[in-house]
C-alpha cells in the first residue's frame, strides 16, 4: 500500500514513487554506444481525479517514467481506493512492464478491481483493463480493452456491457454518465503511446458520493514506446515531493517525463495548491517540457515553477528551476541548469538565499535547507531548487525539480 494525500485541486498527472536527485533516468543515461536504443514508459492508476475540486490524488500507482531497459516493471495493490472519502474501488491491483521478445519492443500496463461502486447508483464487478504499445518490424501498433464480470446500474443487471465497445457512454440516473472502455493511441514522429481506462465517472448531477462537476477515472493505464534512435532525449520535472522517514507521504506534483520529446512543442502541466497534512502547504505548481529528436540535433528542456511554500514556521517565496540537454550528429553534448528561490523567512526574520551549487543554510530548531542541489553526469543533469530537511518531523521536502539528458 502506498499512502496518499488530499489535493485541493488536481490535474491528472503521472506520478512516480521515487524522488531521485539522480533518478532512474540517470542510471540509463551514461552509455556512449551508437547502437539504436528504445525508450519505454508506462503507468497504471487505481483512481485519478481528472476534473473538478476534490480531495484525492492518483491512487494505487504503478509507474516507470523512462528507461531503455526491457524487463523494467512496477506493481502495486490496495484493499480500498477512496475518492472524496468514498470507497470507489475495492481490491485494486496495478502493474506496468517493458519487454523485448517475440511480440517486439513494447510496454504493457494493466489494472484490475474486484468492485467499482458508487453507492447504489453504479456497481461494476471484476473490472480488468489493459493497454500495450509495440514497435516491431519497423511498425508501431497498440491495443487496449476492458471487461467486467457484472455491470449494475441502479441495481439492474446490464449484460450487454460486460465487454463494452470502445468509449461507450452510458447514462447513470442520479449521478450523470459514465464512459466505459476508454481506449486510444497517439503516434508521433518519435514513437507512440496508448491508453485505456475501465470507466470514467462524470458526476454532473448532485449526489452524496462524488461532488457535482467532478470526473473520476478508475483503472487508468498508459503504455509508451519510442522508436529506435541514436540519441534519445530524456528527463523529468515536478513541483514538490515529500516523505517522512521511509514512508512516502506525497507524490510528485505536476509531474512530467519524456522518452519521446514533444516534437518541438511546449507541454505544460499544472496543479493547484497542495496540502501535505501536518507537513507543508505548496502553492500553485506548473512544469513545462519541450524537446525533439532530429537528424542534425536532439534537445530537451524541462522547467518547474512553484508560487510559494510553507513548512511549519518556514515561509519560502517563488521557486523555479530548469534543466536542458542536447546532442548534435557529430557527437557534441551540452548540458545546462538553473534554479532560484525568491525568499526565505521564519516569522519576521528574513534569511539570505544561497545561490551556489549544493549550498546549505541551517536554521536551528527549524530545518536544514539545501539550495541548487545538482547532480551532473556526462550526458545528464538534475537540479532541485530547494530541499528542506525538517528536524521536528524527520521529513524531507524536495521543491522545484528539473532534469534532462540524452542517450546514444
Amino acid at each position: 500500500m502506498r499512502p496518499r494525500i488530499g489535493y485541493k485541486k488536481l490535474a491528472a498527472v503521472g506520478v512516480a514513487a521515487v524522488v531521485g536527485v539522480a533518478s532512474t533516468i540517470a542510471l540509463t543515461s551514461g552509455s556512449a554506444s551508437a547502437a539504436p536504443v528504445f525508450g519505454y514508459s508506462g503507468y497504471s492508476f487505481g483512481t485519478s481525479v481528472e476534473a473538478g475540486i476534490v480531495g484525492s490524488d492518483p491512487t494505487v500507482v504503478s509507474q516507470f517514467s523512462c528507461t531503455t531497459k526491457p524487463g523494467a516493471s512496477d506493481k502495486n495493490t490496495l484493499a480500498t481506493a477512496n475518492v472524496n472519502k468514498q470507497a470507489i474501488a475495492q481490491t485494486v491491483s496495478t502493474n506496468t512492464y517493458s519487454f523485448n521478445d517475440a511480440r517486439g519492443n513494447g510496454v504493457t500496463s494493466n489494472a484490475t478491481a474486484a468492485d467499482i461502486k458508487v453507492g447504489n447508483l453504479l456497481h461494476l464487478v471484476g473490472a480488468k483493463t489493459t493497454t500495450t504499445s509495440v514497435y516491431k518490424n519497423g511498425q508501431l501498433s497498440y491495443s487496449g480493452s476492458t471487461t467486467f464480470a457484472a455491470v449494475k446500474i441502479g441495481g439492474v443487471n446490464v449484460q450487454s456491457l460486460l465487454k463494452p465497445s470502445t468509449n461507450y457512454k452510458v447514462a447513470v440516473p442520479g449521478l450523470g454518465y459514465i464512459v466505459l472502455n476508454r481506449v486510444g493511441g497517439v503516434k508521433t514522429s518519435a514513437g507512440q503511446y496508448s491508453y485505456s481506462t475501465a470507466v470514467v465517472i462524470h458526476a454532473n448531477v448532485k449526489n452524496q458520493y462524488i461532488p457535482e462537476g467532478v470526473d473520476v477515472a478508475v483503472l487508468k493505464t498508459r503504455a509508451e514506446i519510442t522508436k529506435p534512435a541514436t540519441a534519445m532525449v530524456i528527463g523529468d520535472a515536478f513541483g514538490s515531493y515529500a516523505h517522512v522517514d521511509k514512508l512516502v507521504k506525497a507524490g510528485k506534483t505536476a509531474y512530467q517525463a519524456t522518452c519521446q520529446g514533444t516534437e518541438g512543442k511546449t507541454v505544460r502541466n499544472a496543479t493547484g495548491e497542495v496540502v501535505i497534512p501536518k507537513v507543508a502547504y505548496v502553492g500553485a505548481v506548473y512544469t513545462t517540457k519541450n524537446g525533439y529528436a532530429g537528424p542534425e540535433k536532439s534537445a530537451i528542456n524541462f522547467t518547474s515553477h512553484i508560487a510559494g511554500v510553507k513548512v511549519g514556521t518556514l515561509q519560502v517565496g517563488a521557486i523555479e528551476s530548469s534543466a536542458s540537454a542536447w546532442k548534435t550528429k557529430d557527437g557534441k553534448v551540452g548540458l545546462n541548469h538553473s534554479s532560484s528561490v525568491a525568499s526565505i523567512k521564519v516569522g519576521n526574520k528574513t534569511y539570505k538565499v544561497e545561490t551556489g551549487p549544493n549550498s546549505t543554510l541551517d536554521i536551528p530548531g527549524v530545518a536544514k535547507l539545501t539550495f541548487n542541489q545538482v547532480v551532473r553526469q556526462s550526458r545528464y543533469v538534475s537540479v532541485n531548487a530547494l530541499v528542506i530537511d525538517v528536524y521536528s518531523l524527520n521529513t524531507k521536502v524536495v521543491l522545484g525539480h528539473s532534469a534532462a539528458g540524452v542517450i546514444g
